[in-house]
């Protein structure tokens, strides 16, 4: 599907760009479910954090402990990417090459991008957005951050002073316990999304941009999306599957009759189920967030 093809979908929707009116200070943390029995079904962590936009209430659980970010990064990545076109230091047309040995797992986008030997900017964030691409990742931040130290700088200035990136893929995705290497918090990385695709930390077709391409994957159709009651609702999304446990679902959900959008962060570490059993883990969660606010 083309882009113009994306936006124009994605309004249709009622997803068009939205300027959310800033968070009261004194934010309200709704009472909900006590997501505890979730963690006992699978021997894990759940880190889960909800920002309601319209409402400013909040729902948190393990809200500030650090947990494996794995690919959920991606949209950070593809904000700061947006971040630079916006600010003229290159185009989302700008080409970069690709060679065999930029090559890592799981490169769908790459693989068919190969043969031409570049790539635009644009492709490759739908790349690392829609299908979850590693190389191209890899290669989006080298060019755009110089290193990942260079993406946790990049975030430090949008005012993230938790979220980290310390390597490349795949390495990021070891997720060894105690170790604070590629990862945030629930509520840090919520606060991310807000200020980048909801708030003021990107313009409106940059985030439409994005926006479009999270309405896009088909990678969490098993997580936050499988916990709506019906199609009155809407999430776009960025998955992150790693080692130990590391099934994450971050994005935004769209309540029906036009109110104001959810930022939900679901973030899990140091079980071993399978992924389809901490997918459920996700989705339930967000059956439960909806049962809470609805």
């Amino acid at each position: 599907m083309q882009r113009r093809q994306h936006l124009t979908h994605l309004a249709a929707l009622g997803l068009a760009p939205f300027s959310p009116a800033a968070f009261a200070s004194a934010g309200t943390t709704a009472r909900g479910p006590d997501f505890s029995a979730l963690e006992r079904r699978v021997q894990g962590r759940l880190g889960f954090f909800a920002l309601d936009t319209g409402q400013g209430r909040t729902l948190a659980h393990r809200a500030d402990e650090r947990f494996s970010t794995a690919s959920t990064f991606k949209i950070l990545l593809a904000a700061c990417v947006a971040h630079g076109v916006e600010r003229g230091r290159w185009r989302w047309d700008d080409e970069l090459p690709l060679h065999e040995t930029d090559r890592v797992a799981h490169a769908p986008a790459f693989d068919r991008l190969l043969p031409r030997g570049r790539a635009t900017l644009s492709a490759m964030v739908q790349g690392i957005v829609v299908e979850s691409d590693n190389p191209c990742a890899n290669l989006l931040m080298r060019h755009c951050c110089g290193s990942p130290a260079g993406m946790t700088q990049w975030l430090r200035e949008q005012g993230d002073s938790v979220t980290r990136l310390d390597r490349w893929e795949l390495a990021l995705n070891e997720n060894r316990p105690g170790d604070p290497q590629d990862t945030s918090t629930p509520r840090a990385f919520a606060h991310s999304l807000q200020h980048l695709l909801l708030g003021a930390g990107l313009g409106r077709a940059s985030q439409a941009r994005l926006r479009a391409d999270m309405h896009s994957s088909q990678t969490g159709l098993k997580r936050l999306r499988a916990g709506l009651p019906d199609a009155g609702w809407r999430v776009i999304d960025k998955t992150g599957t790693g080692y130990r446990g590391a099934v994450n679902d971050v994005g935004l959900v769209f309540p029906p009759g036009g109110r104001a959008p959810w930022v939900v962060v679901a973030l899990q570490s140091d079980s071993t189920a399978s992924t389809d059993a901490l997918s459920a883990v996700i989705a339930e969660a967000m059956r439960q967030l909806v049962a809470a606010w609805a």
